[in-house]
């Protein structure tokens, strides 16, 4: 995935208890052309592991079918793309009603290819779907602790204006629709089908990572926001150059881009009025040395490493006053860490301040609304300025409840 200017313009149940109202609470002022915000990183994640689900279901039932590897996915896309130009045209899609999730997923992959999705929107659409994006709020509270992603009765009874099923998969196994008509892609100048393919790479790159099952999970995802600003920063200051982002940057700026006026004005107000482009149709060539300029730019730009490692041994060893365990036999080695091949041999036997703190705990109180506090004047803990890892060791508080400092694992 690399960056161009174009021309002007599965988490815990106790942090699923505590992002929804915080999502629910969120102030929109002043934010038209913010940064995505760590809730929103955080749905975007659950929405990933959703559609990692699905994938599975829809394989499950192909399985039964007889069909071969990977057809019962394409039926699936195919029909999904073709109810996502229905949906697309109805006056629902204005009002920023979230779709099936067939629909979504559609929409999600169209949303990320920037271009062609702002084409289709004003010349096909005319501007009449909106450009507000993806209600965070409401995939958050239709996504259970099992990754599955549920409409109500209550809700599927407002949606039976729909021109086709609510539940595209149970459609399939009960031959409401048939597998020949499903099977058959729209003719459109963009190929939806090829682009979800593309982007299920990338949700099964993020449903591997854990990130939200990290006990670091807050670190994680701020300290994503600030390097996708940094990266940003970057593409605006080369515009010649081709950029390609690191995992979690990207994740940030795929959350970015599925609320694509934020994006654009956001795009706008830091490129000198350019809108940056993302393709995510490129060749692996293209893709390595779009990555290897970002690596030399962005330690060039910003003195730091553009790699970064966020399995726990890692983010423990990085932490003020964090330590790690001397095992030789860890596979753990910085920026040659990730998580898929270290998570299971970081076993440092940690205890202290320094280490993982509560995940439920400091999840929850990074989301809530104010951020959290400690009755202690002499703390330097100020609200959401404050992380586990930067003043778990000036608050000492003997607390209680998800307002303060907390417990350890």
């Amino acid at each position: 995935m690399v960056a161009t200017i174009l021309i002007p313009v599965q988490p815990s149940t106790g942090f699923r208890g505590k992002l929804g109202p915080a999502l629910d609470n969120q102030v929109a002022v002043g934010s038209i052309d913010r940064l995505p915000s760590m809730s929103d990183c955080a749905v975007h994640l659950e929405l990933l592991d959703a559609i990692v689900r699905v994938e599975g279901e829809v394989a499950a039932w192909g399985k039964e079918k007889g069909l071969a590897e990977g057809v019962a996915w394409n039926v699936y896309c195919s029909a999904a793309a073709r109810r996502f130009l229905k949906w697309s045209h109805l006056a629902e899609a204005n009002k920023g009603n979230t779709p099936p999730l067939d629909v979504l997923i559609v929409w999600h992959a169209y949303m990320l290819n920037t271009a062609a999705y702002r084409q289709y929107e004003n010349q096909v659409l005319k501007g009449r779907m909106g450009l507000k994006g993806i209600n965070w709020a409401v995939v958050h509270r239709r996504i259970d602790d099992d990754n599955r992603f549920n409409i109500s009765a209550e809700e599927a009874a407002t949606m039976n204006h729909l021109p086709f099923p609510v539940d595209l998969l149970g459609a399939l196994k009960s031959e409401e629709v048939k597998i020949d008509s499903a099977s058959f892609s729209p003719s459109t100048n963009f190929d939806m089908v090829a682009a979800v393919q593309r982007q299920l790479k990338f949700a099964h790159k993020m449903h591997d990572a854990k990130w939200l099952r990290s006990p670091f999970a807050v670190q994680i995802l701020e300290t994503a926001i600030r390097r996708y600003e940094m990266f940003f920063t970057l593409i605006a200051e080369h515009p010649g150059i081709s950029l390609s982002p690191t995992p979690d940057i990207d994740l940030v700026w795929h959350t970015h881009q599925l609320s694509p006026k934020c994006y654009g004005l956001y795009s706008a107000l830091k490129a000198n009025g350019k809108f940056i482009n993302h393709n995510d149709n490129v060749g692996r060539p293209v893709l390595a040395g779009a990555f290897d300029s970002a690596n030399t730019l962005f330690r060039e730009r910003f003195g730091s490493e553009y790699q970064v490692c966020y399995c726990e041994r890692c983010m423990v060893s990085r932490a003020p006053g964090g330590h790690t365990r001397n095992d030789e036999s860890s596979d753990c080695s910085g920026n040659s860490c990730i998580p898929q091949t270290c998570s299971n041999s970081c076993k440092a036997d940690c205890s202290g301040d320094s280490c993982q703190n509560d995940t439920n705990a400091a999840i929850g109180r990074a989301l809530a609304p104010g951020g959290h506090v400690r009755n202690d004047e002499s703390s330097d803990c100020s609200g959401d300025s404050c992380i586990p890892q930067t003043c778990s060791n000036s608050c000492k508080a003997d607390c209680s409840g998800d307002s303060c400092q907390s417990e350890n694992i």
